[in-house]
């Protein structure tokens, strides 16, 4: 399953996706593969006769390669063996959740070739915990802090949510494997720049359904400190200048020209997205374009327009009517 497979909710009707909408979740999927198969940056421009959900989506075709990854438990197994001492983790055991610091990783007493993840509880100390291998995958979740790629740091809160099982629709389109694998990996997909006011009101509208469960773009995209995993951050297109911390590797969507305007000197490097929307002030769309004429020009560019649509031709992604793209590396 994928949220290709998602149905619009309208009005108590269930309702194919239409046409664009499956065209954002693959230009998401695209940028996606391009930066990890050639490692360079890449800029996509989308004209739209309305840009509201567009960038959204775009980001919901990101998350989708992440949670539909098998990831392998190798890979898992790797994670919690690298932990030092001291490191701080999260403990599941139906309804109860422990929260402890690392004492140990070491070959388990009782059961040959296995490992057990030995921690510590509770401030003082007193409590010993030992957690067998088998385990590991379904009630161990790493803190953040602990991960090398992510670059802020958050607590757990008793109101936190731990993990993705609780999530009904994501259970519908994701095996509990996926689920409970995709949340060892916490940190960013993707950034998106834009309104936030805006960006809040439109990821929580009950937009999709599937097998009559009822979900919302703020399902797929995880952008604050509500569970303990999330893929992604959310800028305001007013942030002044400050000390953030950007991976250049990470791409950057800009949910309108303004937001690019304002902001797009602090995502120099980043693989990107800019939206332009045809009801905006006609003097800021100018202004965009002749930006990116220069930029072009002394840049040494390469166009690959015709490879962005040769990859939507080969998934059989349809360019809905209305819409002009162009891309560049």
């Amino acid at each position: 399953m994928s949220i290709k497979d998602l149905r619009i909710f309208n009005r108590g009707n269930h309702i194919d996706l239409p046409d664009w909408i499956k065209f954002s979740f693959e230009l998401g999927l695209y940028m996606n593969d391009y930066k990890l198969k050639y490692k360079k940056p890449l800029t996509i421009t989308v004209s739209l006769p309305n840009e509201l959900y567009f960038p959204l989506f775009f980001a919901m075709g990101i998350a989708d390669i992440h949670f539909s990854n098998n990831k392998k438990s190798s890979l898992i197994k790797n994670q919690i063996l690298n932990l030092n001492q001291g490191s701080r983790i999260i403990y599941q055991n139906g309804d109860t959740v422990k929260k402890g610091s690392v004492l140990a990783v070491e070959p388990s007493p009782a059961f040959k070739d296995e490992m057990i993840l030995w921690i510590q509880e509770g401030k003082l100390g007193t409590d010993r915990l030992g957690i067998s291998e088998r385990e590991w995958m379904d009630r161990v979740t790493i803190l953040d802090e602990e991960l090398t790629e992510v670059k802020r740091s958050r607590k757990v809160s008793q109101k936190k949510q731990l993990g993705l099982e609780s999530n009904a629709i994501l259970s519908k389109l994701y095996s509990s494997t996926q689920l409970n694998k995709v949340s060892f990996y916490p940190g960013d997909s993707f950034y998106i720049v834009g309104n936030m006011a805006q960006i809040n009101e439109n990821i929580n509208e009950k937009l999709f359904c599937y097998n009559n469960t009822l979900g919302s773009i703020k399902d797929f995209l995880y952008l604050d400190n509500s569970n303990s995993y999330t893929n992604g951050k959310l800028f305001s297109s007013r942030m002044k200048k400050s000390n953030i911390q950007i991976d250049k590797e990470i791409p950057v969507i800009y949910t309108n020209l303004n937001s690019y305007i304002k902001q797009s000197k602090c995502f120099l490097e980043n693989p990107r997205l800019i939206i332009f929307s045809r009801s905006d002030n006609e003097s800021r769309i100018m202004e965009v374009r002749e930006e990116i004429k220069v930029e072009m020009l002394q840049g040494n560019c390469e166009v690959i327009t015709y490879d962005l649509i040769n990859y939507l031709k080969a998934s059989n992604t349809s360019i809905p009517n209305g819409i002009e793209m162009f891309a560049w590396r």
